[in-house]
C-alpha cells in the first residue's frame, strides 16, 4: 500500500517552543561533531531565543504548523479517501519520526514524499529528505521503495496559484493608480557557498518561476527580485531585498508590493520580516505606499497543484529525476552520482529505488 508523507519546516506555536525549535535548527546547520553541536546547540539557541522571541511574540508566534494542518485537510479532499497521509516536520513536531510511526502503523509498504517546498534547496528539501530517511533508518525500514517529488517551480497550478497571490497583492495596494507598482520577489536567501561550492539549484529554481508567473500575468510593469533573511557573516545570494527597496527609493518609485515567493505559508519571515521591518524601511527610505501578497495558505489552485504532484507520482512511480534540472532519467542513471545533463551530485537514498509489492 502506497502511503504519503508530507515534510515541512514547522516553527513555535508558542514560547515553550522556542528553545527547542531553535535547537535542533542549530544542530542541523552548525558545523562540526554531532557531539560538539549537541552541546553548543542548547547554549546558543537559547542566546538567539532572546533576540528573535520578542518577533515571535509580536507576531502570535509561528502559524506555520497550523496552517500545514488545514492544507493537508485540505489536500486529503482531492485524494483518495483510503490514501494514509502523515505530516513530518523538520524542527517541530510532528517530527519525522511521528511521520514514520503513523505511517508504518498503517501498513504501508511504498512511499510518496512530498515537500511544501516549490523550490529545491539543499537547506529545506534536501534536508528534510535526509531528516526523513534517517527516520525511516531509525526504524529499520530504509527497504520502502520510494518516489521522492523534488520541486515543482513551474507547475502550471502553482503559477496559477502564485499569479493569484500576487494579484490579491496588487489590489490592496494602496496609492495612486498613475503610481506604477514594482513588483519585489523576495524569497529567503541562501549563503553564496551553496551555490558556487555545492550547485544547490534553487537560485535558478526561484528564477524559473519568476520567469513564468510573470509571463503568464503579461506583466509588463517594474519586477524585481531580492533575496531576504540573511543572517551570520558568510557572503549571501543578492542583491538583498533591503536593497531593492534602496534602489526603487532612489529611482523614485513610490508604490511596492513584495511577493514572498517561495513561501507555502505564513512564518516569522513574512509577518515580521517583510510586514514590520521591511514596510518601516520602506517609509524610511521615502517609499509612502507599501503592499505584500499573501503566501501561499490553502489557495484552492496550490492545493490541486500538490493533490497533481501526488497523483502523477502515485502513477508514475518509478519515475527517477535530477532534482536540480527536474529531468527524467534513464535507469541506468540510478547508479551515478551526478546527473548526466546538469551534474548535479545527488545522495544514493535519493537514487536507489526498490520496485516493492
Amino acid at each position: 500500500m502506497i502511503g504519503l508523507a508530507v515534510v515541512d519546516f514547522g516553527g513555535p506555536q508558542r514560547q515553550e517552543e522556542l528553545v527547542p525549535f531553535l535547537t535542533r535548527l542549530l544542530e542541523d546547520v552548525l558545523p562540526g561533531p554531532a557531539a560538539i553541536k549537541a552541546v553548543a546547540a542548547p547554549w546558543l539557541a537559547a542566546r538567539r531565543a532572546r533576540t528573535v522571541g520578542p518577533n515571535y511574540q509580536q507576531i502570535g508566534w509561528s502559524p506555520l504548523v497550523p496552517t500545514h494542518r488545514r492544507q493537508m485537510a485540505a489536500l486529503r479532499e482531492r485524494l483518495p479517501a483510503d490514501l494514509p497521509m502523515a505530516s513530518g516536520m523538520m524542527f517541530t513536531d510532528p517530527s519525522m519520526d511521528d511521520a514514520v510511526r503513523q505511517l508504518l502503523g498503517a501498513g504501508v509498504d511504498r512511499l510518496v514524499v512530498l515537500p511544501m517546498f516549490p523550490h529545491y534547496s539543499l537547506a529545506t528539501t534536501g534536508a528534510a529528505f535526509t531528516f526523513l530517511w534517517e527516520a525511516l533508518g531509525r526504524a529499520g525500514r530504509t527497504d520502502l521503495p520510494i518516489r521522492w517529488i523534488s520541486a515543482f517551480p513551474e507547475h502550471p497550478s502553482y503559477l496559477e496559484a502564485l499569479e493569484g497571490t500576487i494579484r490579491a497583492g496588487i489590489e490592496a495596494t494602496p496609492g495612486d493608480p498613475a503610481d506604477p507598482i514594482h513588483l519585489v520577489f523576495t524569497p529567503h536567501g541562501l549563503p553564496v557557498s551553496f551555490v558556487q561550492g555545492r550547485g544547490d539549484p534553487y537560485p535558478d529554481h526561484i528564477r524559473a518561476t519568476v520567469r513564468a508567473v510573470l509571463a503568464r500575468m503579461g506583466w509588463t510593469g517594474k519586477a524585481h527580485l531580492g533575496w531576504q533573511s540573511r543572517v551570520g557573516p558568510v557572503a549571501w545570494l543578492t542583491p538583498s531585498t533591503p536593497d531593492v527597496l534602496a534602489e526603487i527609493a532612489r529611482a523614485g518609485g513610490r508604490r511596492v508590493c513584495l511577493v514572498p515567493v517561495s513561501f507555502a505559508s505564513e512564518h516569522i519571515e513574512t509577518l515580521h520580516e517583510i510586514d514590520i521591518e521591511y514596510r518601516e524601511l520602506a517609509t524610511h527610505l521615502h517609499i509612502p505606499h507599501f503592499g505584500r501578497a499573501p503566501a501561499m495558505g490553502q489557495h484552492p489552485a496550490f492545493v490541486e497543484c500538490l493533490a497533481s504532484l501526488v497523483h502523477g507520482a502515485m502513477k508514475d512511480f518509478g519515475r527517477y529525476e535530477c532534482v536540480r534540472c527536474l529531468l527524467p532519467k534513464e535507469e541506468v542513471h540510478r547508479k551515478r552520482a551526478g546527473c548526466p545533463n546538469c551534474r548535479f551530485s545527488m545522495p544514493s537514498f535519493l537514487r536507489d529505488f526498490r520496485a516493492g509489492a
